[in-house]
């Protein structure tokens, strides 16, 4: 098993930030799909090692992956606008579990909001 696979299995198929599990399907009729983001980047040495991986949804990826913001987010998919959230996803990744669930509950929080204002653009 890979070692991308053996992370999605230990997270529950869930996304560790908003709790989404793989196949769940919103209102709006999309499936949510997970992915395996590198805690330190590939580019940055990071490995394809368990202890560096985390499991997220599609959104929740896109949301702490800057080179995606445009892409998910359009004109509002800049770093002003994206900023907060990605320092607390980096808060949430280096904290203890206890931590970690009050962070997680505060970049849900973050998503949502950002998302509410104006969702015109996402198809």
């Amino acid at each position: 098993m890979s070692s991308k696979n053996r992370r999605k299995q230990i997270d529950r198929s869930q996304c560790q930030i908003c709790g989404d599990y793989q196949g769940k399907i919103y209102s709006s009729g999309v499936t949510v799909l997970l992915q395996v983001h590198h805690i330190i980047p590939r580019y940055e040495g990071g490995r394809n090692r368990i202890d560096n991986l985390i499991t997220l949804c599609y959104l929740c990826h896109a949301v702490v992956t800057p080179q995606r913001w445009r892409e998910y987010f359009g004109e509002k998919g800049t770093y002003q606008n994206m900023e907060p959230i990605q320092k607390a996803f980096n808060e949430y990744l280096t904290s203890n579990s206890e931590e970690g669930n009050l962070i997680s509950n505060l970049i849900s929080n973050l998503i949502r909001e950002f998302l509410i204002r104006d969702t015109s653009h996402i198809s």
